[in-house]
């Protein structure tokens, strides 16, 4: 199924990423720092926007393949960046990370998708840490979000 999310045109195989997501782990179960478990658990208090975006192609949301804490923000959210991997291919568009060197890339907001103010993606054909069961051909979404610290224990990220 063909989808334009603003300068993108992405064609993704929504069953077969569905198919995909149902089986893989979710993130807590790779990582249990206070950032991956915050991330799993505040993907529901996301806006609905949000988590329709990604159902509609095929993503669970909790089982991101990487999620990093980028640094606390001064509202108590948390800035994150990660990544995910979608049964697709890029017909349009541009990696929102730009390369400044042969080992150095910075990212350009401007060339992201904004989901909803405070959540942009970008897709892009190369991958990284692709999982070896994901069907191909597949690209990778990227994002770039402010989320908020739902987890009961102290926020560390914080200064």
């Amino acid at each position: 199924m063909v989808f334009t999310f603003g300068k993108y045109k992405v064609d993704i195989d929504v069953d077969r990423t569905r198919q995909f997501y149902k089986n893989a782990s979710l993130i807590s179960e790779g990582c249990s720092c206070g950032g991956c478990r915050n991330y799993e658990r505040a993907v529901g208090k996301l806006p609905v926007q949000v988590t329709d975006f990604f159902n509609a192609i095929g993503i669970d949301m909790r089982k991101a393949c990487e999620v990093y804490v980028n640094c606390g923000n001064s509202d108590g959210t948390l800035f994150y960046g990660g990544f995910y991997h979608v049964c697709g291919t890029v017909l349009n568009g541009i990696s929102a990370w730009i390369p400044t060197n042969a080992t150095i890339s910075h990212w350009e907001q401007e060339r992201t998708f904004r989901v909803v103010n405070e959540f942009n993606v970008s897709f892009q054909s190369e991958c990284d840490m692709l999982e070896q069961e994901f069907p191909l051909p597949v690209i990778q979404l990227e994002i770039s979000a402010n989320v908020p610290w739902v987890l009961s224990e102290k926020n560390v990220y914080l200064i």
